[in-house]
C-alpha cells in the first residue's frame, strides 16, 4: 500500500505517438450492467460503458475483471491477475495557517517536520477502469482510509482499515466525507464547462485547462495525456468534479487523460489545492488490489463510527514545539466560564460543524461538533491557533492562546 508521497517527481512520460487506447472501449467487467447511467451527461458518442449509481443501502456485486488491455497492446489478455495502468502521489492542501508567535523557544524546525508530516497525501493507482484512493497524513478520517470507483458506477466503495466492510459513498457524498467524517450526500449541480486552451507545465509535461463552474465552487483542472491511461483519469476527475458538486462528465477529462493540477476556489470563501507529485507506469497493479469491493470485504450500511475528535500529532511532537516552558502571566478568568486547564490547551467546538484547530500553522487536531479535547503535552506559552474546516471553505480568525488555557470555536466563541 503506498501511503507516503515521494519527495521527488517522478514521471514516466507518456508515449509520442497517439495510444492505441485512444479510441478503445474500456475492457469488459464481469459484472458490467447495461443499465442507462443514473446522470445523463454521458452522450452517444462517448465509449464509456453505461454506468448505474450505487446506492448507500445496497451492496455491490462481487468484482472479478475478465480481462485487461496492456500497455500499448493491441488485444486484452483474458483471466488476468495483474492490472496495467499508472500509480500516483498527490496531496490536498488549503494553504498555510497563520506562523507561530515571535520567540526564542518557538521550534521552527520541529513545527516545520510537523507541517510535512501532516499534509494531506493521497497515493492513487488508477487502471483503465478501476481507481483506489488511499489516504495518509492531515485527513480527518482514519490513517489508511481506502475509497475505490469503477468506470460502470457513479459514486465509490469506502473502506476503513481493519474493518473488513466497506460502504457506498453515492455521488455527492466526498465533500461531506473529507470534511465532517459523514455520508450525507448533496445534490449535483449544473456545472458550466470551458476549455481555454492549454494549462502550466506539470511535471515536465504539457497540460489541457478545463474550467468547471458550479454553485459550490469554480473549479479549474489541468491534464495531461498519458498512454493506456484509459479511464482511470477519469475517475480521478470524478473525484474532484464530486467535491464541487458537479455531475461527471466527458466534457472534462477524455480518454487517457490525468488530472495533475486542481484548483477549488470555494463561493464562500477560501481553496483546496489538488496536485500529483509523482507518476510511474504499472504494469502489475494486483487485482486484489483494485477490485471494487475487495473479495474479503462485506458491506455495511452502518454510519462511520463516531468519535469526539483526535490529535494528529504525537505527545512528544507536540510537546516539541517549543524548546522550553515560557511562563505567561494569566489574564484572569472570565464571567461564566470554565477555569483553565492545570497544563496544556483544550479544544472545545461549540459549533454544528467538524473543525481542525491549526496550532503555529500545524493542523494539529480535529474536534467534532460539540465535542472537546486537550492536549496535555503542550508546553507553557503562547501560541497561534486558528480553527478551520478540513476542506478550507470557512475559517476563524487567528487567536493567541496562552497554554495552560482553550481555544473554543462556533456559538461560545462569537458570544464572547
Amino acid at each position: 500500500m503506498l501511503l507516503a508521497a515521494c519527495r521527488t517527481a517522478a514521471v514516466d512520460p507518456p508515449d509520442a505517438a497517439p495510444s492505441p487506447q485512444a479510441s478503445a472501449e474500456p475492457a469488459p467487467l464481469a459484472n458490467v450492467t447495461t443499465a442507462a447511467t443514473g446522470t445523463g451527461t454521458e452522450s452517444a458518442a462517448d465509449a464509456r460503458p453505461p454506468a448505474e449509481p450505487l446506492r448507500g443501502d445496497r451492496s455491490v456485486a462481487a468484482d472479478t475483471p475478465r480481462e485487461v488491455r496492456e500497455l500499448g497492446g493491441k488485444e486484452p489478455r483474458a483471466d488476468s491477475r495483474e492490472l496495467a495502468g499508472y500509480s500516483m502521489q498527490a496531496v490536498l492542501h488549503a494553504g498555510d495557517g497563520p506562523p507561530a508567535p515571535k520567540g526564542p523557544e518557538v521550534n521552527v524546525p520541529a513545527i516545520d517536520a510537523s507541517r510535512r508530516k501532516l499534509e494531506a497525501r493521497i497515493a492513487i493507482e488508477a487502471s483503465q477502469t478501476r481507481a483506489r484512493f488511499v489516504f495518509s497524513g492531515g485527513f480527518v478520517l482514519p490513517q489508511g482510509t481506502e475509497l475505490r470507483s469503477r468506470v460502470d458506477r457513479w459514486g465509490e466503495l469506502l473502506l476503513l482499515p481493519d474493518q473488513g466492510t466497506y460502504r457506498i459513498a453515492e455521488q455527492g457524498a466526498l465533500r461531506a466525507l473529507l470534511g465532517e467524517r459523514r455520508l450525507d450526500v448533496a445534490p449535483l449541480s449544473p456545472a458550466e464547462i470551458e476549455t481555454p486552451g492549454e494549462g502550466a507545465r506539470r511535471l515536465n509535461l504539457r497540460t489541457r485547462r478545463v474550467d468547471v463552474t458550479t454553485r459550490a465552487a469554480k473549479a479549474t483542472l489541468e491534464l495531461a495525456a498519458f498512454a493506456g491511461a484509459g479511464d482511470g483519469g477519469d475517475l480521478v476527475c470524478r473525484f474532484l468534479l464530486d467535491l464541487v458538486d458537479a455531475a461527471p462528465s466527458p466534457a472534462v477529462c477524455s480518454t487517457d487523460e490525468v488530472p495533475l493540477h486542481a484548483e477549488l476556489h470555494w463561493t464562500t470563501q477560501g481553496a483546496l489545492f489538488f496536485d500529483v507529485t509523482s507518476i510511474t507506469r504499472r504494469p502489475d497493479l494486483p487485482v486484489a488490489d483494485m477490485a471494487a469491493p475487495p473479495a474479503t470485504a462485506s458491506f455495511t450500511a452502518e454510519p462511520l463510527p463516531e468519535s469526539s475528535g483526535e490529535t494528529l500529532l504525537a505527545r512528544n511532537e507536540l510537546a516539541s514545539l517549543r524548546t522550553a516552558a515560557v511562563d505567561v502571566p494569566p489574564t484572569g478568568p472570565r464571567d461564566a466560564q470554565p477555569p483553565a486547564p492545570d497544563a496544556g490547551m483544550t479544544l472545545v467546538n461549540a459549533g454544528d460543524e467538524l473543525r481542525v484547530a491549526w496550532i503555529d500553522g500545524v493542523p494539529a487536531a480535529w474536534v467534532a461538533p460539540g465535542a472537546r479535547i486537550t492536549l496535555p503535552s503542550l508546553l507553557r506559552g503562547r501560541y497561534t491557533v486558528q480553527w478551520r474546516t478540513f476542506l478550507g471553505d470557512a475559517w476563524d480568525a487567528p487567536q493567541t492562546v496562552t497554554v495552560p488555557g482553550e481555544s473554543v470555536t462556533g456559538k461560545e466563541a462569537s458570544a464572547k
